[in-house]
């Protein structure tokens, strides 16, 4: 016989009342509870995302942002920053200002709020996002949520979105309140940027703060995540593939993307409109950059998951065909490119930077003439 779970009913009692205020923490907190937004940011290190680097960006530095690049690992780690804010530089006759935002886990919630951050401090000229939805899989995929959704001020969004995303942001509400009291009483301290940390530790890759964000994976290719990466060696692939091969999405252009004929789930359809509504609201530019996945290098087209000029109507949506931009490349020489089947390393994050940034360049300064 099963001996039962509380002694006495007094006992039961008290942890009901313990569950009870642990599930209703965040309402009780609400507001006067929380530390300063900046403290969130400060609770999360660098093994799921640059963060230290993101606090830094958005509570530290306050000059303007002509160009922010944020968004989860994909984009994270196939921008050089470096390379497009020395071009920028040359262009502008000025020294540009360009940032990397990354992180771990996709999502348009996750960019909704670290932009709505970013947006609340800091001037943003031109924003370059990609495809958040990586096959439209479940929401609350990200980490940092537990830091960036606090429900005594974000308890608004939820009304606008189906019963289980609002209960999963509300249990990462949950998830964050412990950190967010000690943080109300043991302020954190901000990262030291300059020191090192698990990526520049790991395969020699470097610190993604010495790199305005970006992260340059120094490994080679790796088909599966249970399968050891390849040494890495570096590669500089010969192709004729030219800046004038990047494509501006318009009725002219269509020809050169493929739309899957599927929607958005609803967060996420929620999410992109929001985002659509704040950039609006700051003023900001805003461009949807399209990166290849390692199984879609031969597509002579350039493939989408849904039809984005739908959801973000003032966005320009960027790309170049990968069949074109690969060509020539042996099924060899282009794994020498890829991490593993989403992430360009090094070598591809530099070859496809070199391309497509004069197309940056030139849309910036449509937006932004000097």
């Amino acid at each position: 016989m099963m001996r039962p779970a509380f002694s006495s009913t007094r006992q039961a009692a008290a942890f009901a009342l313990l569950l009870s205020a642990l599930l209703l923490s965040p309402v009780l907190a609400w507001k006067k509870l929380l530390p300063p937004r900046e403290q969130a940011y400060a609770t999360l290190g660098w093994n799921n995302g640059a963060y230290p680097w993101i606090h830094n960006q958005i509570f530290q530095e306050t000059n303007a942002i002509d160009i922010a690049i944020l968004g989860s690992s994909h984009i994270w780690q196939d921008i050089n920053t470096p390379y497009l804010q020395q071009k920028l530089s040359e262009k502008l006759h000025r020294q540009a200002v360009v940032r990397t935002l990354g992180w771990g886990g996709c999502g348009y919630d996750a960019l909704y709020f670290v932009t709505r951050d970013l947006l609340a401090h800091r001037q943003v000229r031109l924003l370059v996002f990609y495809d958040e939805t990586a096959g439209f899989k479940s929401m609350s995929q990200n980490m940092g949520g537990p830091a960036w959704f606090r429900f005594g001020e974000d308890a608004a969004i939820l009304p606008g979105l189906a019963l289980r995303e609002q209960g999963l942001l509300y249990f990462a509400a949950i998830l964050g309140m412990p950190r967010n009291l000690l943080s109300q009483f043991r302020p954190n301290l901000p990262a030291m940027l300059d020191q090192p940390n698990c990526w520049s530790r790991n395969n020699h890759t470097q610190n993604p703060a010495t790199r305005l964000g970006s992260l340059a994976l120094h490994t080679g290719f790796s088909p599966g995540s249970t399968i050891p990466h390849l040494p890495f060696e570096s590669f500089v692939p010969a192709t004729t593939a030219r800046p004038e091969d990047v494509v501006v999405y318009t009725p002219a252009t269509q020809a050169a993307f493929k739309f899957a004929g599927t929607n958005p789930p609803a967060w996420e359809a929620d999410f992109a409109q929001r985002l659509a509504a704040l950039w609006r609201a700051n003023g900001v530019q805003s461009v949807m950059l399209s990166l290849p996945l390692f199984a879609e290098a031969r597509s002579p087209v350039i493939l989408e998951t849904a039809f984005w000029p739908k959801f973000f109507t003032d966005t320009r949506l960027l790309g170049i065909p990968p069949a074109t931009l690969f060509a020539q490349l042996t099924d060899a020489e282009l794994c020498q490119l890829y991490a593993d089947q989403v992430h360009f390393n090094e070598n591809g994050q530099t070859y496809f930077t070199s391309v497509i940034t004069p197309a940056l360049i030139q849309l910036y300064e449509n937006q932004w003439p000097q």
